[in-house]
């Protein structure tokens, strides 16, 4: 669902129950904070973490987070993917296991049903993660705010068409150098802005591919002067050149019955 919802510091962008996620580790938007829990199936993160069922998951925002499920056990999971202008936990990720604790059970369990059963409004869901967030308040880090710089950056860039981001733009908006910026932002978020937009870029081509736009169309929305330039730029970002990528998407969807007539 493709909604924006400010809750106090969070901002929900997109929240539901999946099965068998399709794409998953791609997020359509943003380099986002998730929560996720694992209903059912065979999970793991970066490879190596295996992500438990009845287990909840708070994740930060990392420009390189992976997650892969098992082909043989797919993953039946709840997630809220949003962002905050702060680090939530110390380390990559939160593992709370529900069952001990009874309201934070309950909840979860509500949003879990709500979601597969019916279209959840966007109101529900953000109360829903409201709640969720504030029993896990005890497990968050302590001092998780960013720097004033780092937080004015981040709202340009999620409040500005994708094609007119630089960081000089930015530089001129936040109304700081374009050295002062890049070291706050790089200290709180761990990359420069450059490379934020980058994945940002990169997240919304692949979104765009796999609604089944073609190459020419993608690079105009991103602001991209040429095709070559975004094929050049797409290559780099993912390894892969464009048709290479679109080619693959639709043989997976030629195999779950989901081809797109384009």
């Amino acid at each position: 669902m493709g909604v924006i919802i400010v809750i106090n510091n969070y901002i929900l962008l997109s929240y539901g129950r999946v099965y068998n996620p399709y794409q998953w580790f791609y997020n359509p938007s943003y380099v986002v904070n998730r929560v996720y829990y694992i209903v059912s199936g065979t999970a793991f993160y970066k490879n190596d973490t295996a992500l438990k069922p009845g287990h909840l998951y708070v994740f930060n925002a990392f420009p390189d987070f992976r997650v892969k499920q098992s082909d043989e056990d797919p993953v039946d999971h709840v997630f809220f993917d949003f962002q905050t202008y702060g680090k939530l936990v110390k380390e990559d990720f939160l593992e709370v296991k529900v069952d001990e604790y009874p309201r934070l059970k309950h909840i979860v369990n509500a949003a879990s049903e709500d979601f597969f059963y019916k279209s959840c409004n966007p109101g529900i869901a953000k109360n829903y993660l409201e709640i969720i967030m504030y029993y896990l308040e005890d497990f968050l880090a302590a001092d998780r705010n960013y720097s004033e710089v780092t937080i004015k950056t981040l709202e340009i860039i999620h409040n500005t068409p994708v094609e007119k981001l630089s960081v000089n733009m930015l530089s001129e908006e936040v109304n700081r150098n374009v050295n002062h910026i890049i070291r706050c932002f790089k200290k709180d978020i761990g990359m420069t802005p450059h490379k934020y937009i980058t994945i940002l870029k990169t997240n919304l081509a692949i979104s765009y591919i796999s609604q089944g736009e073609n190459a020419s169309e993608v690079a105009y929305k991103l602001g991209f002067g040429s095709l070559s330039a975004f094929s050049y730029f797409f290559k780099q970002a993912t390894g892969r050149n464009y048709l290479q990528y679109r080619d693959n998407i639709i043989s997976a969807r030629y195999e779950e019955g989901k081809f797109y007539d384009k």
